[in-house]
């Protein structure tokens, strides 16, 4: 088997695990450990994998990002709890931004204030809001993106630029301790100005955005209040508290609304 053939399997095997020791490499090809080195010192020398001990690994910018109905399909009911916990934030005859994710689609699916604004350049939001007819969907028009399901361009800043509400719910490709982050630059900047026009910004996000990584950061003081679904990471957490960033955690409220229950 030429090499070239080989680099082809390494690849095709890390697309489905991201990472492959030097004995997997060994017993996938049949070749020797010298000839498994040697591979992957050419795929290292090319940028295309990272060397980890004892193998390789995908980095993880070069991950291809899920699309945003792959997502959808992943969506746990962690998700739809989060989305029920933050829904109830909002009150009747407020004015919300909803952002495009797929935990801030939760959110929309469980609103149940009357007579509110909701500003969003999420497709898949407005699809969900159009058939109530007790509120109101502004919708930032722009370009369609119809992989990600969402409108983009400079019209949605600016149109966000002209417009003020009381709460706007943004999610996260990641947290990490110095903000959160998202995988494309416009995505900050489009965050950035939700957050400005907004009286208080919530970030709903489930566990495993604590564990995963991106590329473009929000700072943390743009956020009042940050929704998950577990326990916050305690070095995360510290940073919440010190620029006083209320989290609210749905196993937590659970059990406190238990407990209230038996007391009552």
């Amino acid at each position: 088997m030429y090499q070239e053939e080989r680099l082809l399997k390494i690849l095709n095997y890390l697309n489905e695990n991201h990472a492959m020791s030097v004995m997997e490499i060994c017993s996938l090809l049949e070749v020797s450990r010298d000839t498994a080195r040697r591979d992957i010192v050419k795929l290292v020398q090319e940028g295309i994998v990272i060397r980890t001990h004892g193998g390789v690994a995908l980095p993880q910018l070069q991950r291809e990002i899920a699309t945003y109905q792959e997502r959808l399909i992943d969506e746990t009911d962690a998700k739809r709890q989060i989305g029920k916990l933050a829904a109830r934030l909002i009150k009747d005859r407020e004015t919300v931004i909803m952002d495009v994710s797929t935990t801030v689609q939760a959110v929309a699916e469980q609103i149940a204030a009357k007579a509110i604004t909701v500003i969003t350049h999420s497709l898949d939001i407005v699809s969900i809001l159009s058939g109530r007819e007790d509120l109101q969907v502004y919708v930032l028009g722009g370009y369609l993106h119809a992989k990600n399901r969402l409108f983009y361009g400079p019209s949605v800043i600016e149109k966000l630029g002209e417009l003020r509400a009381d709460k706007a719910f943004i999610g996260a490709a990641s947290i990490r301790t110095d903000g959160l982050y998202f995988p494309y630059e416009d995505d900050v900047s489009v965050k950035k100005e939700m957050a400005r026009r907004s009286d208080q910004v919530i970030a709903v996000v489930d566990f495993s955005k604590f564990l995963s990584k991106s590329v473009y950061r929000l700072d943390f003081d743009l956020v009042d209040i940050l929704i998950t679904d577990q326990e916050v990471p305690a070095e995360i957490r510290d940073v919440l508290d010190n620029k006083n960033i209320t989290i609210i955690q749905c196993e937590e409220t659970a059990k406190n609304e238990e407990e209230n229950r038996h007391e009552s």
